[in-house]
């Protein structure tokens, strides 16, 4: 699971913010889930219909490989 604040630079963040990225979202890939991070979280979970709530859980997570890029 990642939220915010990070308690450490993670290469699981840094996986999910390189796909973020691929997807077409403007994020940092550093490893780090800040505010930027967040963000694109919350505002992809919406678009998603998705609980948004910034953490980027179960059900986020998979719909960063499963859901079409929109």
């Amino acid at each position: 699971m990642l939220q915010y604040p990070p308690l450490r630079k993670t290469e699981t963040c840094r996986k999910w913010q390189q796909r973020m990225k691929d997807r077409g979202w403007d994020i940092a890939v550093d490893g780090w889930y800040g505010p930027a991070s967040k963000t694109v979280c919350r505002r992809f979970q919406a678009e998603k219909g998705l609980s948004v709530d910034g953490i980027v859980g179960p059900n986020t997570w998979r719909a960063t490989w499963e859901s079409p890029v929109t």
